[in-house]
């Protein structure tokens, strides 16, 4: 038994001593707008992508007046490489059951790739988003089923 205990607790000191198992992350910031306009409210969703061997959680950031900024709230950073990338977008003046507003365009997706170490990505999303807009509430409705 103790042939067994001693390796393994060997190369958990060895992993403890040195090993990482937190990826680094990029912090990036940049702009976001829609018909030539800075979005108001809304979110980006940074997802790694597994099709490429690229791996890492799912991080969401606000846009805030046509900004973001991962190092803002709780993302803290991104992961590198390439990237699945979804936006949503709202007018900004909340209402019951929309937080953030209602939908300007419906959930926009795209592909890029996260620099390593710090840099900028802006987002500019086609007009063609808005196509039969589907406004979905943001926030729970009381006595909804959720279907």
């Amino acid at each position: 038994m103790k042939r067994l205990l001693l390796p393994g607790a060997f190369a958990a000191a060895l992993c403890l001593a040195g090993c990482s198992g937190e990826k680094p992350t990029t912090q990036l910031s940049g702009t976001v707008t829609f018909k030539g306009k800075p979005v108001p409210a809304g979110y980006i969703n940074f997802m790694p992508d597994s099709t490429k061997k690229v791996y890492g959680d799912v991080r969401m950031v606000r846009i805030k007046d046509g900004a973001y900024a991962t190092k803002e709230g709780n993302a803290n950073g991104v992961f590198p490489g390439d990237a699945q990338i979804m936006i949503s977008g709202f007018d900004g003046k909340p209402l019951d059951y929309y937080p953030d507003g209602k939908q300007i365009f419906n959930p926009w997706q795209t592909t890029g790739v996260v620099p390593t170490g710090k840099g900028t990505l802006d987002f500019q999303v086609p007009d063609s988003a808005a196509n039969n807009l589907k406004i979905m509430p943001t926030a729970d409705i009381p006595g909804s089923t959720g279907s």
